[in-house]
């Protein structure tokens, strides 16, 4: 367990410079602290129950906890927040996951991606993710990423401010200082919990943070600051480029795909920044460079050579001079039976979640929508056939998310009335008179 004496150091924002972040206009607010229990996320739920007491009204807070259950201490965290979250009545979600191995990628970066995968899911539309990373942190992800070999978008290290789900993520205290989080919590006298595992010098993160960074920072006492700003440098540069990438990405698709041939038009670093931003389209993560060449190199096949490379998401192929996707056949799902669902609540299915939410902005008119409907996947819908597969194509949805994708319908099944949140019948669609509006939400299983 935590304590903290204070030291003379910058403090972290008032409450006010706090809230002006998370509501410019002064509206309503809803909030989920990702709360590990550690000195950091502990600041950072303070600062928003503080804030809470001077807008009761306007700001809906909540913690969300993720056990990873990688370690024994694990139960230790749960209680501790358990115990903080009741004193601060703070509505409390653990979150529990579970870290798959075995893909190519360290302990590290799968429990990162279960993690961020079950905030992703957690959130509710509209809603912000306050994550409690600091300039230290900053620094850090900054080295790992250059030690990597990594581009401008790699460091760029982490966005201040990002889409996440059907809501956004927000990293309110990184221009601050690990020591400017201390001094807060020394103020206060607030504790938290030490996790053992940042002890372990054989996790990379931990081995500079313990044995580098003090060096570093010895010589250069403005380091973390000095590369924070390099990082916005980059992020500036990664945004400038991804706006090229984007209008490249629209003017090569081919339905789902890629078309070979104009790819083939564009030098190798602009072709890689396109099949970077295919992957990202499709949810894949990013390949690494030496990958992104030999999909560079199937692009040259001969036109009855059907070559491919698979990789530990995904199987990439090229034919009839696209460039495709294959899901891992092992991902496939199997058919279910339909689901009656009445809207009001969210439904699970073993694709993932589906629900429809309030939003004055919405497409979706919420009078016009039956109060009982039917749920299909592709393989079950009623009437699939060629006008299906055709809207689907349309859609641009890769070949292995089809069936993978909630069509709802009429409760008699006699009318198509959405694709998860792809594509809405005339029938249902917002319109200028419409009062009651509203957009579906569909988060899928990855």
């Amino acid at each position: 367990m935590g304590t903290a004496g204070a030291a003379k150091v910058a403090s972290v924002p008032d409450p006010e410079q706090l809230w002006r972040e998370l509501a410019p206009d002064g509206g309503r607010v809803r909030c989920a602290v990702a709360w590990s229990g550690g000195l950091d996320s502990t600041v950072l739920m303070h600062l928003m129950v503080a804030l809470r007491r001077l807008h009761p009204r306007h700001l809906q807070l909540r913690a969300l906890h993720v056990d990873h259950h990688l370690q024994p201490a694990a139960t230790q965290f749960r209680a501790h927040c358990r115990r903080l979250a009741r004193e601060w009545r703070v509505p409390l979600t653990i979150l529990d996951v579970k870290v798959g191995t075995g893909r190519g990628v360290s302990t590290e970066e799968a429990a990162r991606d279960a993690r961020y995968a079950a905030w992703k899911a957690a959130l509710a539309p509209g809603e912000t993710l306050l994550l409690a990373q600091h300039a230290d942190d900053q620094a850090e992800t900054l080295l790992l990423a250059l030690l990597r070999g990594a581009g401008p978008a790699g460091l760029a290290a982490m966005p201040r401010v990002a889409t996440l789900g059907a809501g956004r993520l927000l990293r309110p205290l990184l221009d601050l200082s690990r020591d400017a989080l201390l001094n807060h919590a020394g103020q206060h006298a607030l504790t938290w919990v030490e996790d053992p595992s940042n002890q372990q010098q054989r996790f990379d993160r931990n081995y500079l943070r313990a044995e580098v960074v003090p060096r570093l920072r010895a010589r250069w006492p403005a380091l973390a600051q000095t590369l924070s700003r390099s990082a916005r440098h980059c992020g500036a540069v990664a945004a400038s480029l991804a706006e090229v990438s984007a209008r490249d990405l629209e003017a090569a698709s081919d339905g789902a795909g890629l078309d070979a041939t104009v790819l083939r038009r564009w030098p190798p670093a602009r072709q890689q920044d396109v099949l970077r931003a295919w992957f990202a389209r499709a949810g894949w993560r990013s390949p690494e460079t030496r990958h992104l060449e030999q999909i560079r190199k199937m692009l040259n096949a001969r036109a009855d050579a059907h070559p491919l490379l698979q990789l530990p998401d995904t199987t990439v192929r090229v034919q009839e001079a696209r460039l495709l996707f294959d899901a891992p056949r092992s991902a496939s799902p199997k058919p279910h039976r339909p689901e009656a669902w009445r809207w009001r609540r969210a439904l699970r299915l073993p694709e993932g979640e589906i629900a429809v939410s309030r939003d004055a902005h919405g497409d979706l008119d919420l009078s016009r929508l039956p109060e009982s409907l039917t749920v299909h996947v592709p393989a079950t819908a009623p009437g699939r056939g060629r006008s299906l597969r055709k809207l689907l194509q349309e859609l641009a949805v890769p070949r292995w998310e089809r069936e993978r994708l909630p069509l709802l319908y009429s409760g008699d099944g006699a009318k198509l009335l959405a694709i998860a949140d792809l594509w809405l019948h005339p029938a249902v669609q917002a319109g200028p008179g419409s009062s009651r509006r509203g957009r579906i939400v569909w988060r899928p299983q990855r």
